[in-house]
């Protein structure tokens, strides 16, 4: 039964969740949620919610406008809680998470955002935005007053980092593919193409084998995976696996052991676990939610490897990955 793998859920007082992200707080995982208009945080060790009022992103302008955020990305840094966010009627601004303070801000016309993540860098945090079908290229932003840094891109419409061997590595899926960049220099590293037309709405880095892999989840429910340091008309590792009826949304990676796994939710509802050596399901689907899945992170709860899942339903689950 799907339901072994549930530890706990809850329901996110926002209503819909549209963007999750976690980070580690003082030990403890806390989870940062957005629904229309508001940014919550979910402690799901207590259970409690708490609403987290921030300024106007376009305070400058227009100091009374309510912030329209689906997309959230979060860091720690110099003692406080960073959050990258914005949505698809919004551009990408910084704020302090518990004071709600703007750091960075943005114009009302600024580029809309279909997806955020946090660079895995050293130093003061920096955030990647791409905005899908609204302008084309990749933005990196940091709390400086800098102009954001464009990289050369179509359409993307799912982001992931890592660092892999010294640098720090962006993944942007997009129309029949994925494309991969060097974050220091905005060189393209390895472009990977995706069949039938897909378009990859979620990706991830992983390794298998101690290789470096690129994976995709498709709107045609497809799970590719590519290895990082083959060209741009290879194969990937294996054919792609297949399940979800309809797209995938989101997926995220863990390492249960010493095996490696991607977690992807879907519109179908479901949320599915991937062996990404062999490209087969791991268990049955993960079933509970109402509606199609939008958020999948994964991180650790009592030093269990979990992953959080969220969508229209409003509701947090959280499932366990080591069974």
């Amino acid at each position: 039964m799907s339901d072994e793998r549930l530890i706990l859920s809850s329901v996110a007082p926002g209503g819909p969740v549209h963007g999750l992200a976690v980070v580690d707080v003082d030990g403890e995982p806390l989870v940062v949620c957005t629904g229309f208009y508001k940014v919550w945080t979910w402690a799901p060790l207590r259970d409690e919610w708490l609403e987290q009022p921030l300024a106007s992103a376009f305070a400058a302008e227009y100091p009374d406008a309510e912030n329209d955020i689906d997309s959230v990305a979060v860091a720690v840094f110099d003692g406080r809680v960073v959050l990258a966010a914005g949505g698809d009627e919004q551009g990408a601004s910084i704020w302090d998470l518990f004071s709600g303070e703007l750091l960075r801000g943005n114009t009302h016309n600024g580029p809309y955002i279909a997806s955020i993540a946090t660079v895995k860098n050293e130093g003061p945090p920096l955030f990647v935005a791409s905005s899908g079908i609204h302008w084309d290229g990749v933005e990196l932003w940091g709390l400086g007053e800098e102009p954001p840094i464009e990289l050369d891109a179509g359409s993307v419409w799912g982001l992931a980092t890592a660092r892999i061997d010294g640098r720090s590595l962006v993944a942007g899926g997009q129309e029949e593919g994925v494309t991969v960049w060097d974050v220091a220099n905005g060189e393209e590293v390895a472009s990977f193409y995706v069949d039938d037309g897909q378009r990859s709405y979620a990706v991830g880095f992983s390794e298998v084998d101690g290789r470096p892999v690129v994976v995709a989840g498709t709107d045609s429910g497809k799970v590719y995976v590519f290895d990082l340091a083959a060209g741009e008309d290879d194969d990937p590792i294996h054919e792609p696996a297949t399940g979800h009826e309809g797209g995938i949304n989101a997926l995220d990676i863990a390492m249960v052991g010493d095996r490696p796994v991607a977690v992807t939710g879907g519109e179908d509802g479901t949320v599915r676990i991937w062996d990404l050596a062999g490209g087969r399901p791991v268990g049955p689907p993960l079933t509970g939610h109402d509606a199609r899945v939008e958020a999948v992170a994964v991180t650790t709860l009592r030093d269990r490897p979990v992953a959080l899942t969220a969508g229209r339903d409003g509701t947090v689950r959280v499932w366990d990955l080591a069974l």
